[in-house]
Formats: C-alpha cells, sequence, structure tokens
C-alpha cells in the first residue's frame, strides 16, 4: 500500500471528484479512467477510515464527513504543493541566494550588463555583493563565504575553478585642461610626475602595484594619494585638478564633466577579468550565473 499522506494524486482525485459530484467528470478532466478515479479514491477512504461519498447513478456527492476532510486536506495539500515547489525550484536555482565578490566597477561593460541581464532572467534569487580586495575575496571564497567572485588576471587558488571572461583597457583619466587631454595616446613618462589619485576601497592594492610596476621602470616613485570618496567623487576631483587616475571600460563609456580618458601609449594596457569559484560549491544559482557568464563571452567574441 502505498503512502498517500505524501501522494497528492488521492487528495486531488477526491476534491476534484466532490468539485464536479461525479467521478466520471473527474476523470474526463484528469485524463485517466473513471475505475482510477473510483479505485484511488477507495483507497484514500480506507486509509482515513470515513466515507467521503455517497455513490448513486447520477454521480456521487461528498459526504459530511467528506466535506470537512478535503476541505482542510485541501488546504494542507495546497501548502504541501507549495513546498515541493519550492524546493524544485531551489534545486534548479531559479530561487535562492547568491553571493558575489567584486572588485570590478559595474558602471558599465561587461560585468554590469551581465549581473543585470542574470536578475531579469532569474529575479527571485537574491544576489548579496560584497566589495573587497583580491586576498579578501580568496579567502572568502576558500572558507564558503563567497560564492563567486570576480577578480583581476586569472587567480590559482587551491580547489577553485577560473573563468576568464573578458578584458578591459585601461585609461589615464586626467582633466579637461591637462596638457595631454587631447592627445590620441600618452606615455607613462609623460605623467610619471603627476599625482595619482587612489580610492581606498577594493581596489587600491592592485592598483598602487600596478602603478609601481610602470613607473619605477625607470627609477621614478610614483606620488600616490588616498582618497576615501567614491568613483564619482574621485573622478570630480580629477576634473578639479587635484590629480589623475586610472580607469577602464566599465567607467569610460559614461561622460564626467570635466574629465577626459586618454589611452595609454602602446594600446597594450589591458586588465582581463576572471570569474572564480569553489570546485565543490553546488549552489544551482552560482551554476546558472556562470553557465550565462561562459555564454556573454562566446557571443562576445564573435
Amino acid at each position: 500500500m502505498p503512502d498517500i499522506a505524501f501522494d497528492l494524486r488521492y487528495l486531488r482525485y477526491a476534491i476534484l471528484a466532490a468539485e464536479q459530484g461525479s467521478f466520471r467528470r473527474a476523470a474526463e478532466i484528469l485524463s485517466v479512467s473513471q475505475s482510477t478515479v473510483s479505485r484511488r479514491i477507495q483507497i484514500l477512504e480506507r486509509r482515513v477510515g470515513i466515507l467521503l461519498f455517497d455513490r448513486h447513478r447520477s454521480g456521487a456527492r461528498a459526504t459530511m464527513a467528506g466535506e470537512r476532510f478535503l476541505r482542510e486536506a485541501a488546504v494542507g495539500a495546497k501548502h504541501l504543493n507549495q513546498a515541493v515547489n519550492t524546493i524544485a525550484q531551489a534545486k534548479r536555482g531559479s530561487i535562492g541566494l547568491l553571493r558575489i565578490g567584486l572588485m570590478a566597477c559595474l558602471a558599465n561593460g561587461f560585468l554590469g550588463e551581465l549581473l543585470a541581464a542574470y536578475h531579469r532572467r532569474f529575479p527571485a534569487i537574491e544576489v548579496i555583493f560584497e566589495e573587497a580586495t583580491s586576498q579578501i575575496n580568496a579567502s572568502a571564497l576558500l572558507d564558503g563565504r563567497l560564492d563567486v567572485a570576480f577578480m583581476p588576471g586569472d587567480p590559482q587558488l587551491p580547489g577553485c575553478r577560473v573563468e576568464r571572461l573578458w578584458d578591459e583597457t585601461i585609461f589615464l583619466a586626467v582633466p579637461a585642461s591637462h596638457q595631454t587631454a587631447s592627445l590620441d595616446a600618452v606615455s607613462w613618462e609623460a605623467v610619471s610626475h603627476e599625482t595619482f589619485l587612489v580610492r581606498a576601497d577594493a581596489t587600491r592594492p592592485e592598483i598602487e602595484d600596478y602603478l609601481m610596476r610602470h613607473l619605477c621602470v625607470s627609477g621614478l616613485s610614483p606620488k600616490i594619494s588616498v582618497q576615501h570618496i567614491g568613483c564619482e567623487n574621485l573622478l570630480s576631483i580629477v576634473a578639479q585638478g587635484f590629480g589623475i587616475t586610472l580607469a577602464t571600460n566599465s567607467i569610460v563609456g559614461i561622460a564626467y564633466p570635466g574629465v577626459r580618458f586618454v589611452p595609454i601609449a602602446g594600446g597594450k594596457e589591458r586588465l582581463s577579468f576572471s570569474a572564480v569559484w569553489s570546485a565543490t560549491n553546488q549552489n544551482p544559482a552560482l551554476k546558472l550565473l556562470i553557465d550565462m557568464s561562459i555564454e556573454r563571452r562566446m557571443k562576445a567574441k564573435r
């Protein structure tokens, strides 16, 4: 004998038969034989120990006890069905929680477009963003506090997978009045005496390291001024002449009054970004994001 406490079909057959006042009409709606409906309702009656229906030639009518049972059972069946659907959606990844570590700006470009498309397709998935350095993101991935992190380069972390997704060209953001603002490209030597403004945020260590690598080659020591402000305010003080800063494609496409974005001479100054996640992470919402990321990367290459 099957455990009908968790078989919604038995209750569904009985509830529909009560609504229709007929086993035959219930069977037609369910696309099953009338004998199937009758047999399963009989099993249900034996299990609950009461007669649910009075049978007669013109149909079937729920007994008083049957009406009460089916009314209360319908509520329980609805809740159980909702619970089953919720679990099924969670297993498919269409609902759930996804924790993302960020360093790159979301103003424009590949990452911003990817996350916007993901949210449109899976609006029931709650997404939590955390902005941190590469080192902190790496630690959070390894101890399970993050599902995925978007990081520069191709980080090799133990037990993690890496998928390189996009590249961004590096520009210098300078005041509109700056001597290099109208140039097609600018060399590092031309700005070696400038003050480089750096945000005191997740990308600070990477940017400082990048500047040191490029400016110290000629024995120069870059002047770096750390600012505890956001991206838009940083560009505002660039416009006001407090210094210059680095920028990538993600913000170059946005107009900032008084600021010009100048390519670096040589045209090879690019920064790659990758998605990094634990190979043991079974979060279905993560798989959906990684699949979408790879799909969009492949389309971008065409």
